[in-house]
């Protein structure tokens, strides 16, 4: 379980102080499939980077599995969520100079064998419909393949939980909808889904949605037209 208690957090900018979120709380149960909505600003990304132990709020509390992440250094909480969380983000993040097997291998490559790690890549990579691509270049790819590899690539750990942030955003509809069939099948097979979207389609495959508004977040109903 994804448990968020009373957290503030916020920036400053010049004299500014801007405030993200004020006294924000959130419990999500373990393979449930969440959306995230809210206009550009209102903190989805910063929300996905709390659950994902990369931003420490100012106050509150971050539970993932019943451990505090904020009460540990920064790298125990790197060790504590390395397999239980995969991220997939927007702009792909691929390494232009790695092929498309390398740019999977690389979140295993310091802890295990590279003969293991190429194993486990390229079953991932088959499964996704690129094996025919393992050896292509990031610019060799369309945008849909280059979002399924940066999938390949959260999987490899085989996490509980995926966090998407605007997965589908530079993609055309028709690779929107490849995007979220793969997301029903993680979702049916048990991970936790957190999706930050833009896109009502996106968001109405989630179980629950959530919008992001003046520092909170509220629960609203699904739309199914």
């Amino acid at each position: 379980m994804i448990r968020i208690e009373n957290v503030s957090l916020s920036y400053r900018s010049n004299v500014n102080e801007i405030v993200v979120f004020n006294q924000l709380s959130l419990s999500i149960d373990n393979g449930q499939w969440i959306s995230i909505v809210g206009p550009s600003g209102s903190g989805k990304t910063s929300l996905l980077k709390l659950i994902g132990g990369q931003l420490k709020p100012d106050k509150g509390k971050v539970f993932i599995d019943n451990i505090d992440l904020y009460r540990m250094k920064e790298k125990q909480i790197q060790t504590s969520l390395f397999s239980k969380i995969g991220f997939v983000y927007q702009q792909f993040r691929l390494l232009p100079q790695f092929s498309v097997l390398e740019n999977v291998m690389l979140p295993l490559i310091p802890y295990e064998k590279k003969k293991i790690i190429e194993e486990k890549a390229i079953t991932i990579i088959k499964k996704l419909d690129l094996h025919h691509r393992l050896n292509h270049l990031p610019r060799e790819l369309s945008g849909g393949e280059q979002q399924r590899v940066a999938f390949a690539r959260a999987l490899l750990t085989n996490p509980k939980i995926l966090i998407c942030d605007e997965p589908t955003g530079n993609l055309d509809p028709r690779n929107r909808d490849n995007i979220m069939e793969l997301l029903k099948q993680l979702h049916q097979q048990g991970h936790t889904i957190i999706v930050a979207t833009h896109d009502e389609v996106v968001a109405n495959h989630g179980q629950r949605i959530f919008r992001l508004t003046e520092h909170q977040i509220v629960e609203r109903e699904i739309s199914y037209d």
